[in-house]
């Protein structure tokens, strides 16, 4: 009822806000509760009354309330900092022929409660919460809790002091009394006794109890809230979804909530005409929506979220009875409380989706936004979209930074959401329509954030964010010796992949391992060495806010043959860099899609894109295409000096581990010649590598060869998967011992640089044993060759028109030779990281440090302990800190959202990521059940044989898997020329290499998907 029709309450009632605030300096009073409504008014509208009517009890900032409400009778308790509640009361105008309603100022109710008060037949009846011990209940932030002890409907002690367990709930602080007892309290400001001057409302309670009054009491069950306590008031808006969307519509402004009809399930049952009679009635003949909402759906506690049903565009005449039995029958058994919830439908949908408000992996202080522009509005709840994407801005920031006007209104109604909740835990349904009004359809909790210290969450997250932004500042001027003036840019994926080798949030140890052997120094040399720019000193892997990037700019700048000119050389990096810029997609894709490194039969593909694109002239990209040439040339002449090389760490392997040195020197000779005689030459042919498959790609492209013939090459190819497999079937059948099998790929480890992994000798029976039962079933198995002895000499003549001068003979022992050596030599030199990494693990075990330190120590900390003049506790205490300052980096670059490419500064807050695009391989479709590794070991233990394996990394340890009989194999990371794409190839194997963290976690949790690469499928089917 508006304010001018109330008629005059017949109660009075005495708001009790004296005191000072218990947490901040804000007047519970005054905190809004709702868009542009205080705590305040939310207790006078619930009461009932007018604001002339009432009477606020001020003391501690009292002429804010004045200020802000003149209309309203203030009383001032002048002693209100040495006195409590009690005296606030009796000072208080009584009227004492009138029934009183006294309360706290901090407390919201509900209006129900106060009828129930006023029905009550006692004296004085007290509301109390007999769910005060929920586990979503918020403690009282000071003060203690004031108690009851409840006998039926009878209240037989109130207080603070009732012994620990004696209490059967909370009283609430509201409080009626008949006309007989107000006047009694008007008495008492006369004589207030001295032991009542600090005294609360309950203790004036108790009082009047024990002179003789009877003492009702109300039980609210839960339902209400404490003003100060925000997450109170956020379990006293959230209900079901029909309750929490009735409590919020009317009071936000910002988005749109829909009308709604909700009924019990029992209601339906007895009376479903009715029910269809008042739908139809308020809606009319439009379409509807039918929703759960089910008691059991969403709260604090648990999350049902998608386990019921909703039907869309509900015929109201010849669907709804119908849509309606659907919806409860997926309730199951069904408590007749369980309501459902009917609206009218949103049409004209932009976009829709979902909104959390933080990350749902730690909570986070990032808005995580999943949307798609179907014109669908569940597009994304229900699964069905293939083509959504993703927002991700930081808390602190928005909606500043977001162009898409969509969003930003989207994102400042959830914000006001959150002010009127006071509660940043929320996950929202939406939908905003092509005139931008915003609807929500849901709001709820989410449950695995209960527990998550946001606080803490927030101001280490802030710092790495400062940090990056730093980081973006001291590297935003290109080195001198860069060509030209190029714009910085990082990804995780661009060149030598960290995200699929080391992870998003690596050891410090593993980090720093990867910086030693391949990324500060080897990359830029062997780049060199094969007749590229020699960029150094550049080390490739940054690290922003605790994640490993590389430098892109350096990256391309090394892509560019050393005989260019500079200023040539300028303009062709920020073309690639600019190009990349606007194809975000092919992060993971670029020497096959951005940058031209090699010259191969589709070579024209680039030149037309330098032409029209890049506006480079005729004569540039001649000198672009002849450099390159050399550089295809000069892989076919060093691929065989490199595998020398390899097979020198090999033999130099075997003395070091026969040596009596101690293990922190054999792990530094292992490592030293692990960079000279492994990495290096291992760049070299992963090198020759990338060359070979683009001329195997680009005769494809071109027609010169089918798409069957090199399949049927790459499955003729024998790496080191092959042998593990053809040695698993020798140890299955008793010719080649069981312990040799395991000496030979013991030294392997699903992380390669990770000394937490487990080595495969560490558990033969779980990582090996497996492949030699599966090697019987395999017998039968043969090589596919007929496609490309049929289609060679067609490949031999699109290599020749190119202008590289060689033998066909030469080309295919190159072509052979660099991709087996390149899985070879990886194999070689993993097996000295492996033997590095367990005499690193025994250096600590003899100062009794365990490899989870250890794996946040980085390799100089390891070097440093060649000194012995410092004590082994000493040592271990001092590592211990070292360990502990990076673990607690690690983690907090866990819960940061970067993005995977990270193009200008700003994206360190907002960015967008669309649907990653697979790396596809095979050719043959599969459907099966998903089998998800979140480490190197199965969570559960479930067969892999049929399955679809997913992986977070394509990281060669993970080779066993290859025995299991797997139908299927998915990464999040991984590149086109990743090592997993090549064994996958060469098995035959359907494969999606590097989905991205997004698709990789929709589908993690399905049962059933469909992997069809030819197709480009990749879906969830249940």
């Amino acid at each position: 009822m508006r304010e001018n029709e109330r008629a005059q309450a017949d109660f009075q009632i005495v708001i009790l806000g004296a005191g000072a605030p218990q947490v901040g300096a804000e007047l519970p009073a005054l905190m809004d509760v709702r868009t542009g409504a205080t705590a305040l008014e939310w207790i006078i509208d619930a009461a009932g009354v007018s604001m002339t009517e009432a009477i606020f009890v001020g003391g501690f900032h009292a002429e804010e309330v004045r200020k802000r409400f003149p209309q309203l009778r203030i009383v001032e308790n002048p002693q209100w900092r040495e006195t409590g509640s009690y005296i606030s009361l009796i000072t208080a105008p009584i009227d004492g022929d009138r029934p009183l309603l006294a309360c706290y100022a901090d407390v919201l109710f509900r209006p129900w409660l106060v009828d129930a008060l006023r029905r009550s037949p006692t004296p004085v009846t007290v509301a109390w919460d007999s769910r005060w011990k929920r586990p979503d209940r918020p403690k009282r932030q000071t003060g203690g809790q004031e108690q009851v002890l409840v006998a039926g409907d009878r209240v037989m002690r109130a207080g603070y002091d009732i012994p620990p367990g004696w209490a059967h709930g909370e009283f609430i602080g509201v409080v009626y009394f008949v006309p007989e007892v107000a006047s009694c309290l008007r008495e008492l400001r006369a004589r207030a006794p001295e032991l009542f001057e600090r005294a609360q409302l309950s203790d004036l309670v108790e009082y009047l109890r024990v002179q003789g009054f009877p003492i009702g009491a109300v039980d609210v069950q839960g339902d209400w809230a404490e003003v100060a306590c925000g997450k109170d008031i956020a379990r006293f808006i959230l209900g079901t979804k029909s309750q929490t969307l009735d409590r919020l519509r009317g009071r936000v402004r910002h988005v749109v909530i829909q009308d709604q009809v909700s009924f019990t399930v029992k209601r339906w049952q007895q009376q479903a005409a009715a029910v269809l009679e008042e739908i139809r009635r308020r809606f009319g003949s439009g379409p509807l929506v039918v929703r759960s909402s089910a008691q059991t759906e969403d709260s604090f506690t648990t999350a049902n979220a998608g386990v019921y049903r909703s039907v869309l565009n509900v015929d109201p005449e010849s669907g709804l009875a119908k849509a309606i039995e659907h919806v409860i029958a997926s309730y199951g058994h069904a408590h007749p409380d369980d309501e459902v919830l009917v609206q009218p439908m949103v049409r004209n949908v932009a976009l829709s989706g979902v909104v959390f408000t933080r990350t749902l992996e730690y909570g986070g202080p990032w808005y995580v936004v999943n949307f798609d522009r179907t014109g669908k509005t569940d597009g994304v709840t229900g699964g069905c979209s293939s083509d959504h994407s993703t927002l991700y801005a930081y808390r602190e920031t928005v909606p500043r930074g977001i162009g898409d006007p969509d969003l930003r209104r989207l994102l400042e109604g959830v914000q006001e959401i959150e002010r009127l909740l006071r509660y940043d835990r929320l996950d929202i349904e939406f939908a905003v329509d092509t005139a931008g009004r915003v609807h929500v359809f849901q709001v709820r909790p989410i449950a695995a954030l209960e527990s998550c210290d946001a606080e803490v969450l927030d101001a280490a997250c802030a710092a790495a964010i400062a940090s990056a932004r730093q980081t973006w500042a001291r590297l935003a001027e290109a080195p001198p010796h860069f060509p030209g003036d190029s714009p910085l840019m990082f990804g995780i994926m661009p060149d030598w992949n960290p995200a699929e080798i080391i992870g998003t949030s690596p050891g410090a140890l593993a980090e720093s391992l990867y910086r030693h052997l391949v990324m500060d120094e080897i990359w830029a040399i062997q780049r060199a060495e094969y007749g590229y720019r020699d960029v150094r000193p550049a080390p490739l892997m940054v690290s922003i806010a605790g994640r490993p990037y590389v430098d892109v700019r350096a990256s391309f700048a090394s892509f560019i043959p050393a005989p260019l000119d500079d200023r040539l050389a300028a303009r062709l990096l920020r073309f690639y860099l600019q190009y990349l810029a606007q194809h975000p997609e092919l992060h993971d894709k670029v020497e096959f899609e951005v940058v031209p490194t090699c010259v191969a039969p589709d070579f024209s593909r680039w030149e037309r894109r330098l032409r029209e694109e890049g506006g480079f002239r005729g004569d540039e990209i001649g000198a672009l295409r002849e450099a390159l040439l050399q550089i295809t040339e000069g892989g076919f002449e060093r691929w065989r000096e490199d595998l020398v090389k390899i097979h020198q760490l090999e033999q130099r392997y075997a003395r070091i581990e026969a040596s009596g040195l101690p293990p922190l020197e054999k792990a530094r000779l292992w490592l030293d010649d692990c960079r000279r005689l492994g990495t290096l030459p291992f760049a070299h042919l992963a090198r020759g590598a990338f060359v070979a498959m683009s001329l195997m790609r680009g005769a494809q492209a071109t027609g010169a060869i089918s798409k069957e013939a090199v399949d049927d090459f790459l499955a003729s190819i024998r790496t080191i998967s092959h042998e593990l497999t053809e040695d698993a079937r020798a140890a299955a059948k008793g010719r080649m011992e069981w312990s040799a099998f395991v000496c030979k790929y013991g030294h392997l480890r699903p992380g390669t640089y990770d000394i937490t992994s487990p080595r495969y000798d560490s558990d033969p029976e779980y990582f090996l044993r497996p492949l030699l039962d599966q090697a019987w079933r395999e017998e039968g198995e043969r090589e596919r060759t007929g496609r490309w002895e049929e289609e060679r000499p067609s490949f031999f003549e699109a290599v020749r028109r190119i202008g590289l001068a060689v033998a066909p003979a030469e080309v295919e022992a190159f072509l052979r030779g660099v991709i087996e050596g390149r899985e070879y030599g990886k194999f070689i030199f993993t097996r000295n990281v492996s033997a590095a990494l367990e005499a690193l693990a025994a250096v600590g075990e003899a100062i009794d440090l365990p490899r989870e330190t250890l794996s946040n120590l980085p390799l100089e900390v390891f070097w440093g302990l060649r000194d012995d003049r410092v004590s082994a506790t000493r040592r271990r205490e001092v590592l211990e800190q070292i360990a502990a300052t990076n673990a607690r980096v690690r983690e907090v670059s866990g819960w940061c959202k970067l993005p995977a490419l990270l193009i200008e500064e700003q994206q360190l807050e907002v960015f967008s990521q669309g649907p990653d695009h697979p790396n596809f391989v095979g050719s043959d479709r599969v459907i099966a059940h998903v089998v998800a590794f979140d480490g190197p070991r199965l969570v559960e233990e479930r067969p892999l044989n049929g399955a679809i394996v997913m992986i977070l990394r394509a990281d060669p340890g993970y080779d066993w898997l290859f025995g299991q009989g797997i139908a299927g194999l998915v990464t999040m990371y991984g590149g086109a020329n990743s090592h997993m794409a090549i064994r996958a190839a060469e098995f035959g194997l359907p494969a999606a290499i590097g989905i991205g963290e997004q698709r990789y976690r929709a589908l993690r949790d399905s049962e059933l998907i469909e992997l069809d690469p030819a197709a480009h499928i990749l879906r969830a089917l249940r």
